[in-house]
């Protein structure tokens, strides 16, 4: 894709300068793709105003045939970043800023003031939002953090697989809503607790828990690119790291690392290194050593997040069962499914491999380290690449759990500013009932819920019966939906299926949404099950859920003692 790109912007600088050396014009887009991540399209103007000057061409002629030729390149006004192409320019398209940082690179041996960061697509929507990174070769002082901006006249970089957008000189930017965000000097160091908070440019001292050597393959499937991925942490957190330049430090090295880039993957934050990013041996006698970061980093299940790499973790290992499959190549595979439980909850763990754990050893309490996670349905699942990566451990680091009843008491604003977890139990006040609750109807393929007989994915289907409740519960922090299926359903209203028919035929659907109500607005209702937390928010599959009684004289006498209300 590259290559095809600067070979017609080659022909494109000899088409107007005849005279022009090939090979001379070609190593110049190779030096700005290469040495200043600048596409050909973006380099074109530069290279031939450097060969107009070799070659005794009338620098303002042909200036003029170019932007001639820039001012017929049509508008695209696009909505999401996904609508863009590699090669697309004067772009039309409104986003949010989530980070700007100015820096100073030379530019055909000159110091020249530029910035780059992360932008969003969709500022306006509720739904899915796309990043991309951004360079703006003004810089324009209009990009602010957290400010939602229409950018005319942008274009796409495409460089590794990857595409960022090329905030040109000629682009404009304009304001149409101000930004709201803290601005921060990305030259100070944080802590790595404060550095996952950000998206963009940090600079953090750390020390290196691990590195290893691996390789990504290129989105269009030409080959792979050499990286070094690893942990950084110091004491208030540990850190996933990609670098893709050479890296050479070894675990316990104390660093320095400055304009890095925070970068997300899934619901991972993750360091990215580059050819912008300093990194260099740090000296701080009372650091803490890699020994002690090393245990501190250990997390429990309560903290696993989907698309976390290099994770070290301990937990009860339940069950372990072999499945066998053939993949897509026909090649038969052999995959072990395992259910980890701690004391703060209980997650699912595929096994890749044979780890030596029979079925009469369990329950057995291992270590397992360098895992990755990923998450099916909201359930986090730890996995197992190599056998060395399962330690087990002679002794637990905690008390016998009751694993037929291992429900762990959350609040419900704890569990939305945590990952989806599995065996909580929240309560919260119900402030809304959906109108839907009562009889659904599924699609018998892919259990979606039907509209007019319709199912999304398989067209017209016969449904089956199915048995909702939705609505809405707040503890004054935070808020999450609750989707009761039929079991738990029944179960608190007392009945069997006859009983609900019965009760829906009566009232009718929205008379029996109303009833709820009636019921459970503004009380306290408690729910097991588990939760799932994503850019939508948070949303609970309730196994259970009851409501709770409240003692209104304790509750009146316990607020104003909170008010110093006598």
């Amino acid at each position: 894709m590259a290559d095809e790109a600067i070979e017609k912007a080659v022909k494109e600088v000899l088409s107007q300068i005849p005279d022009a050396e090939e090979d001379m014009v070609r190593e110049e887009f190779v030096r700005y793709q290469g040495e200043f991540i600048i596409p050909p399209q973006d380099a074109m103007r530069s290279v031939l105003r450097k060969v107009q000057s070799k070659a005794g061409v009338a620098a303002a002629a042909t200036g003029e045939q170019t932007a001639g030729r820039m001012q017929t390149t049509p508008l695209k006004k696009v909505e999401r970043l996904a609508e863009l192409g590699g090669e697309d320019k004067n772009i039309v398209i409104e986003v949010k800023i989530i980070s700007h940082n100015p820096v100073t690179q030379a530019v055909r041996g000159r110091d020249r003031d530029i910035a780059f960061g992360t932008l969003e697509d969709n500022p306006w929507g509720t739904g899915d939002k796309v990043r991309w990174d951004y360079k703006d070769w003004a810089p324009s002082a209009n990009l602010k953090a957290g400010a939602i901006v229409r950018i005319e006249g942008c274009s796409v970089n495409e460089y590794q697989g990857k595409r960022s957008l090329n905030i040109n000189q000629s682009s404009r930017v304009v304001v149409l809503q101000e930004g709201a965000e803290t601005v921060f000097d990305p030259t100070e160091p944080l802590t790595i607790a404060e550095a996952m908070e950000k998206d963009g440019m940090v600079t953090i001292v750390g020390r290196v828990i691990s590195a290893r050597e691996d390789s990504i393959t290129r989105r269009d499937g030409s080959g792979t690119i050499d990286v070094v991925r690893g942990k950084i942490a110091d004491d208030t957190g540990s850190l996933g790291f990609l670098s893709w330049d050479p890296f050479t430090h070894q675990a316990g090295t104390l660093l320095k690392i400055q304009s890095a880039t925070i970068r997300r993957f899934r619901d991972t934050p993750e360091l990215n290194f580059g050819r912008t990013t300093k990194v260099e041996i740090f000296h701080d006698a009372n650091f803490s050593d890699v020994e002690t970061l090393a245990e501190s980093s250990v997390v429990t299940i309560s903290q696993l997040r989907d698309g976390a790499k290099d994770v070290t973790i301990i937990a009860q290992l339940q069950s372990l069962t072999e499945r066998k499959f053939t993949n897509a190549e026909g090649e038969e595979k052999t995959v072990y499914a395992g259910q980890l439980i701690d004391p703060t909850g209980q997650c699912k763990s595929s096994m890749w491999c044979d780890v030596g754990i029979t079925e009469d050893e369990l329950p057995i309490v291992v270590r397992l380290e360098n895992a990755r996670i990923r998450a099916w349905q909201g359930i986090p699942d730890v996995t197992i690449d190599n056998a060395n990566q399962v330690i087990r451990l002679e002794q637990k680091p905690w008390q016998d759990i009751n694993v037929e009843n291992h429900v762990i008491e959350v609040d419900l604003s704890e569990l939305a500013k945590s990952g989806s977890r599995v065996g909580i139990s929240t309560v919260a006040t119900v402030v809304s009932v959906r109108d839907d609750c009562g009889i659904i109807w599924r699609c018998p393929e892919c259990r979606r819920t039907l509209s007019d007989d319709n199912c999304q994915v398989h067209g017209d289907v016969v449904g089956t019966r199915d048995i909702r409740m939705r609505m809405v519960i707040d503890d004054g922090q935070a808020s999450g939906s609750v989707i009761i299926g039929s079991e738990p359903t029944l179960a608190f209203l007392d009945t069997d299926l006859s009983g609900f028919e019965d009760m829906l035929a009566e009232k009718g659907q929205f008379g029996f949404a109303q009833s709820l109500r009636e019921r459970l607005l503004g009380r306290q209702l408690k729910v097991d099950g588990r939760s799932i937390v994503d850019d939508q928010g948070m949303m609970i599959i309730a196994n259970v859920i009851e409501a709770v009684e409240v003692d209104a004289v304790l509750a009146a006498t316990e607020s104003r003692s909170k008010w110093g209300l006598n």
